[in-house]
């Protein structure tokens, strides 16, 4: 609505958006928001501003709620709605047309879900009696994980663990020896049969390409040492 003042200003009743603290602020410190707003626009625009007589007293400030919501004054406890408001729709929106057919679109009606049922939960197997958990006694002295090893794997692991190869010929070791410490070897670990000393020899010249001479008088194979 417009209207005329004898001061020659006409004024126009509009709508502002407000943000929420800063009208609440507003409010509790007594400040015209009307006044407020129209002093800080006469200063953007270089107009001339003259203050409304105290005896027109000014229209309330209309605050645009989010949908659904309605307006709460300060200090006002908060009230949850019996009902969903309708929302409050601004005519000057471009999209005001649009948000009142949406409003009006009858809502459909969704089946409830079919609860899933849970599943049936598993049967504990069943336990063994005492007599069917005897454990193996281990020999004592042998290692409580040690595996029995064959006789074709024995040599394999004594050379790893027991030899060094260096390739030097000053570097050797006496065949007896080495045989007795590698029978020893296979004892420890309840290697059985321990295998024969010839077919030993064949192995370490055969499959670790080991040479052999005598040294003193001594057989002996070189380019290895003890560790």
């Amino acid at each position: 609505m417009t209207g005329k003042r004898e001061s020659g200003a006409f004024w126009h009743h509009t709508t502002v958006v407000l943000q929420a603290d800063i009208y609440r602020q507003a409010l509790e410190r007594g400040i015209d928001i009307s006044d407020a707003c129209n002093r800080a626009l006469a200063g953007l625009t270089g107009s001339e501003y003259h203050p409304q007589r105290e005896d027109v007293p000014a229209p309330p400030p209309v605050i645009i709620a989010r949908n659904g919501a309605s307006p709460q004054s300060p200090g006002e406890t908060k009230k949850v709605p019996a009902r969903k408001l309708p929302p409050v729709i601004n005519a000057d929106d471009p999209a005001a047309p649009v948000r009142v057919v949406q409003a009006k679109a009858p809502v459909k009606n969704v089946p409830p879900e079919t609860p899933v049922p849970a599943p049936a939960p598993e049967e504990a197997p069943p336990t063994l009696p005492a007599a069917t958990t005897k454990k193996t006694a281990v020999p004592k002295g042998a290692p409580a994980s040690a595996k029995k090893k064959s006789p074709k794997d024995a040599l394999k692991t004594f050379f790893a663990a027991k030899i060094v190869r260096t390739d030097e010929a000053g570097d050797v070791v006496d065949k007896d020896e080495l045989y007795e410490l590698f029978a020893r070897f296979c004892r420890e670990h309840r290697i059985t049969p321990v295998p024969e000393r010839k077919k030993v020899t064949i192995a370490l010249k055969n499959q670790f390409a080991l040479t052999e001479k005598v040294v003193n008088g001594t057989p002996s194979w070189t380019g290895i040492r003890l560790k």
